[in-house]
């Protein structure tokens, strides 16, 4: 009762928001009807953000489907004691430069060829996490401070986690519960950056069933700035001869922009990555933006990436044109090949709003795969998707319906379909075989400061027997699943 009245009389005297999210799907999968995981099949979210003069807290709760309630309990505190100086400790978001020394929770996904008209993410960042992502499977916990003077800059982070053995961050089954938090890491790093340049060093020891595992590296970067050019980089080196670098120059303004870039990245060092796809020996991008009229927008890209395994290109070229006041128009083509295979994937979609508070989409995606392996075929896929989303001011309240459908020869020819979200969420769902999926969504905008949000989704499979892998199999064709979201700002 006390530790209640203490919360409500923090709350009352800051500012700062409250979210709560859950969501559950059906059938039970095989996980909890042949009680393989811990925990319920409802998957939980739940942060706390609050504002006080100077200081500043996050603390949040989540559980994956399958796990115990309370799995994942974070968060941090930070104090900001003026403009040029600042504290955090507890669960970190840091980055410095580009990312080859230090850099959690990293990029989330590989490099788009219609976004290498930019320069990859350059930045210098010690903040507090506030998303569960970077906390499952190998959290960065610890303090750090950032001064700032006038050119000079340094930036400090010393961290002590305890980590899991695989990536997942999943701990539903007795197996994933016996690596979970099974490393203990150790790490110290900082950065010193006077005018466009900066050197950065990080120093991590693991420890994992007594073996002891160390790795130092250090980088020099730059970041050069004039009114229509960007050039940035980044060289890294540890004592292992391990040697990583990215280097990028992008030119033009808002009619006209490219960018050119060059880079290694081993993905042998924790706590580091970069916006430049994945692992690779050596690669090269270059990217393009043009837009001839107010009306017509051009993006284009190129990658090339000498990979372990394989070797890896990536086309990209999109046209959009918004042809009324109204309307708009973007045909998309993407290509990615390698010696195994060439996926072709081409896209035509429309959005046309009558008026103001109503949004019709349609989407036409197409996949060709082309096998050059003897272990596989040729496959093709097709699909439909339309969305429609409604505001209506009376009520306070948006509404989004969406159906997709999809026909294609198996996996290797799938094709993607948004995927309605929260606000904090961001997904798409791959739809293959002869499947199609219906999905509808609530916003209920209470007050100002208040939103409801629901959602539901239903996912079916002609002749499926099953849906998903492993623990997550669901029996039968079909899968509903229903979410809730609460936001509350004070």
């Amino acid at each position: 009762m006390i530790t209640l009245v203490a919360i409500l009389a923090i709350i009352s005297t800051s500012s700062g928001d409250f979210r709560v999210r859950a969501e559950h799907s059906w059938p039970d999968p095989a996980g909890i009807m042949e009680n393989l995981w811990e925990g319920s099949s409802l998957s939980f979210y739940q942060r706390l953000r609050l504002d006080f003069e100077k200081w500043s807290g996050v603390i949040f709760m989540e559980k994956d489907p399958g796990e115990e309630l309370g799995d994942l309990i974070t968060g941090g505190l930070a104090w900001n004691a003026s403009t040029s100086f600042k504290v955090v400790a507890g669960a970190l978001r840091v980055q410095f430069a580009h990312g080859l020394v230090l850099n959690h929770p990293g990029p989330w996904s590989g490099s788009d060829p219609l976004n290498l008209s930019k320069t990859p993410a350059f930045r210098v960042r010690v903040d507090l996490s506030e998303s569960p992502g970077g906390n499952d499977a190998e959290p960065l916990t610890g303090a750090a401070a950032e001064y700032n003077f006038d050119s000079f800059t340094i930036s400090t982070v010393l961290g002590w986690s305890k980590t899991d053995t695989g990536s997942s961050g999943l701990h539903r089954t007795e197996s994933e519960l016996l690596n979970r938090r099974a490393i203990e890491e150790k790490l110290a790093a900082f950065r010193v950056g006077y005018g466009p340049a900066g050197i950065s060093a990080a120093h991590i020891v693991s420890e994992e069933d007594n073996v002891t595992e160390s790795v130092t590296r250090i980088s020099a970067d730059f970041q050069l700035q004039a009114e229509d050019a960007v050039l940035t980089g980044e060289v890294a080196a540890d004592f292992d001869s391990t040697f990583n670098f990215l280097l990028s120059c992008s030119r033009g303004q808002s009619d006209f922009r490219h960018a050119i870039s060059v880079s290694r990245l081993t993905g042998e060092w924790p706590r580091s990555g970069a916006d430049s796809g994945a692992n690779h020996r050596i690669g090269a991008g270059y990217g393009v933006r043009w837009k001839p009229s107010g009306r017509v927008t051009l993006d284009a890209g190129l990658q090339l990436l000498d990979t372990y395994d394989v070797n890896q290109w990536k086309l990209g070229f999109q046209v959009s044109e918004r042809i009324a006041t109204r309307t708009s128009l973007t045909q998309r083509f993407k290509l990615t090949a390698s010696e195994q295979g060439r996926t072709y994937r081409l896209q035509a979609s429309t959005s046309w709003s009558p008026y103001r508070d109503l949004t019709f989409t349609i989407k036409l995606p197409l996949t060709l795969f082309q096998n050059l392996d003897d272990s596989g075929e040729d496959e093709n896929g097709a699909g439909i998707e339309i969305r429609l989303k409604h505001h209506i001011p009376m009520a306070l309240m948006d509404i989004t319906v969406s159906a997709a459908a999809a026909g294609t020869d198996g996996w290797n020819s799938r094709i993607y379909a948004y995927s309605l979200s929260f606000p904090g969420e961001f997904g798409s769902r791959a739809l293959y075989n002869s499947s199609a999926l219906l999905q509808g969504a609530i916003s209920l905008h209470i007050s100002e400061s208040t939103a409801l949000r629901l959602k539901a989704s239903f996912l079916a499979m002609e002749g499926a027997e099953s849906l998903g892998s492993g623990s997550s199999e669901t029996e039968g064709s079909s899968r509903t699943s229903a979410g809730m979201q609460l936001d509350w700002s004070f």
